[in-house]
């Protein structure tokens, strides 16, 4: 009453205190606000969602990785349906301008982990590699890596950008371009295969006595075309073994622009050397 409160709006495990609650305003003569009930969150086995099911507080969604703008989108949609017409990916803003009571359902919003997910995704990839950058530059310095030159970065997001579900993927994604990565099972089966160590011996070779400076794609290309030649293999195989050799593993990004940005930052020549 003191703080001009017109609306209490809460889980509906709170109705039965609703009416001592209204008695204790009337005998105070206070003003008595106006009193709604939503229905509980629930977890995928319909109980009360609790610490037991993975978070205990906002912030923990924070840690995790999920974004402020992901978070109010879909807990606006948990208990309460969109108009018509309306997407379910909106702004706090937006909701605003629809929100009312008539929409919000009796049934209980069970918490889908796939929607917010799929939420924060759609934040992630509608943000600029600017935007991106101001986010996970904090996370990579926490990491302990020393960030090369501006461009470098907003490159390096941009590649990883499309990609990421969750803010932390971008320090798990980001992980092999600031330390050199261990060799995976399927790096180490690529790199054993016949012709591998060869035709990456003749990239090796290739890059020494042109003292590639700089990065151009149709240059990077021809070397490819000349060492799965000269080695007497297929393109592919120098493809999958410089991917092995480059980022330890058969998946990742786009090759040729994870390898201009390694050669960027002349780290290159030393995983193909190891």
């Amino acid at each position: 009453a003191a703080m001009g409160i017109s609306h209490v709006i809460r889980g509906e495990d709170h109705i039965a205190n609703t009416a001592k609650q209204l008695l204790i305003y009337e005998a105070l003569g206070l003003p008595t606000p106006q009193f709604a009930h939503t229905p509980l969150i629930l977890n995928s086995e319909g109980r009360k969602l609790s610490k037991r099911d993975g978070v205990t507080s906002i912030s923990d969604f924070q840690t995790m990785g999920y974004t402020a703008e992901a978070m109010a989108n879909y807990m606006t949609l948990l208990g309460w349906s969109v108009p018509e017409a309306m997407d379910e990916r909106f702004t706090l803003n937006e909701a605003a301008t629809v929100f009312n009571f008539e929409r919000v359902n009796k049934a209980g919003a069970k918490f889908d982990w796939d929607k917010l997910n799929w939420l924060n995704s759609q934040v992630l990839h509608g943000w600029t590699k600017e935007q991106l950058l101001d986010a996970l530059e904090p996370l990579w310095a926490k990491a302990g890596w020393a960030l090369p030159e501006q461009n470098w970065c907003l490159d390096l997001v941009e590649l990883l950008g499309p990609s990421l579900t969750l803010l932390n993927d971008g320090v798990d994604q980001a992980r092999p371009f600031f330390e050199e990565p261990k060799l995976e099972a399927d790096g180490l089966e690529q790199l054993a295969m016949e012709g591998a160590k060869a035709s990456l011996s003749n990239l090796v070779d290739q890059l020494e006595i042109s003292a590639w400076d700089g990065f151009d794609k149709q240059r990077a290309q021809e070397l490819l075309t000349n060492a799965a030649q000269n080695a007497g293999v297929k393109k592919g195989v120098i493809m999958k073994s410089l991917r092995a050799a480059l980022l330890g593993r058969l998946q990742g990004p786009d090759l040729i622009t994870t390898w201009g940005l390694l050669a960027r930052i002349r780290e290159d020549l030393n995983r193909l050397r190891r």
